[in-house]
């Protein structure tokens, strides 16, 4: 069984009823699926520069999803990732710092042995594996 971790574009379409999403969830339906607390929170700053913000509706709307809680392993793998930002000449120090979500992000799936799943491939590439919809 394949461990998905549903990246905040792919939560934000499935909210938005894409086809793309429904294809997926479909063609992996015997797989497990997950989130980060961190993609949570992005959905619902979204939902609430909305004005349509409603706590248990967003609950309910992912309620057949684990969401992930932010561990010491997960920051202790996003250290090396962002670590070796920081050495590369392709990045500036404020791109690193912008990219801190995504490196959490990556560091979940990392520890927990995940595909990443979004529309965003060039945030978590070559990082950690990814799939798209």
């Amino acid at each position: 069984m394949t461990r998905y971790l549903l990246d905040t574009t792919f939560l934000i379409d499935y909210l938005g009823g894409s086809d793309g999403v429904r294809r997926f969830l479909e063609a992996h339906e015997e797989d497990e699926f997950a989130t980060t607390a961190v993609n949570f929170k992005e959905v619902a700053v979204g939902r609430r520069l909305d004005d349509a913000f409603d706590p248990e509706i967003l609950s309910a709307a992912f309620e057949w999803l684990d969401v992930v809680p932010i561990a010491s392993d997960h920051a202790l793998a996003a250290s090396a990732f962002e670590a070796e930002l920081y050495r590369s000449d392709d990045h500036t120090r404020r791109s690193v710092d912008a990219a801190a979500a995504d490196l959490l992000i990556a560091g979940v799936a990392d520890a927990e042995g995940m595909i990443v799943v979004t529309r965003n491939v060039d945030d978590f590439e070559p990082l950690v594996p990814v799939a798209t919809y």
